[in-house]
């Protein structure tokens, strides 16, 4: 499979990237010949007011090595919703991705 460096890179393999406020994730998706399937997610929620905790993120085996997953984490804390509230996060990626990518988010204390 190949890796993507960018979303206009996966974009051009059938892959896009969506908020889904109503499953409170960021999902990626890959469209091919036999159709459109979840290859990941970013889920969110809300601990308590100003506040948005990621606490799991997911990308199929099958995506794994791709940079889907970095991609998808990017996504998430670079989203309007991210920049809106304090960041948390309780999932083990997102909290890595943040560590090697300091400044991206306002964190919560």
């Amino acid at each position: 499979m190949a890796r993507y460096l960018s979303v206009e890179d996966a974009a051009a393999a059938g892959i896009t990237f969506l908020h889904e406020p109503e499953a409170q994730r960021f999902a990626v998706y890959h469209a091919d010949g036999a159709g459109k399937r979840l290859a990941g997610e970013a889920h969110y929620s809300f601990p308590r007011d100003g506040v948005i905790d990621f606490d799991h993120t997911l990308v199929d085996p099958a995506y794994r090595g791709t940079g889907l997953s970095g991609l998808l984490a990017h996504e998430a804390v670079t989203s309007e919703l991210a920049q809106t509230n304090a960041v948390v996060a309780s999932c083990w990626f997102i909290e890595g991705y943040l560590a090697k990518h300091p400044g991206l988010v306002r964190s919560a204390e």
